[in-house]
């Protein structure tokens, strides 16, 4: 199966032709789409990338008058952000899975033309491109956090 067995309608300023190179694009650069053409997707297939992700903390007591201690902690959160603006950065998608190809009607197929069901009627469908994993979030910043105790 591929993409020119999908019939499109006109979705906005996206033409059938564009969605239709817009999802052959997509579906062609995530090895587990592409891999899986023709068939029922293997559940958990297509999953989040790997996160990698380091916490660094150091603390120092410094003594005191009396007996008493002053201890200073750093906690860096995503370490590796810090170190460099691309590592630590976190793969996340939408909160909402998107809907890749949407149904937007049925027609009557002429000669020819794939995905007829037993009624005869074909779906038309539009896609609109998104990205499916974005690493602008919170989560792919660092964060510092500075405590200062005091114990007696």
């Amino acid at each position: 199966h591929n993409t020119s067995e999908i019939l499109f309608s006109q979705n906005g300023n996206l033409t059938p032709a564009m969605q239709a190179d817009s999802l052959e694009l997509f579906i062609a650069s995530h090895e587990c789409l592409n891999s899986q053409r023709g068939a029922i997707m293997t559940r958990n297939s297509c999953r989040t990338p790997w996160t990698k992700i380091v916490n660094f903390s150091a603390r120092q007591s410094i003594p005191t008058l009396s007996g008493h201690n002053v201890i200073l902690q750093l906690d860096v959160f995503n370490f590796l952000n810090l170190l460099h603006s691309k590592w630590g950065a976190q793969d996340l998608g939408s909160s909402n899975s998107p809907t890749l190809v949407t149904r937007r009607t049925w027609v009557q197929p002429t000669a020819g033309q794939p995905l007829k069901l037993a009624s005869g009627a074909q779906g038309v469908f539009n896609f609109t491109p998104f990205q499916q994993f974005n690493t602008k979030n919170a989560s792919s910043n660092y964060a510092l956090q500075l405590q200062l105790k005091y114990t007696f």
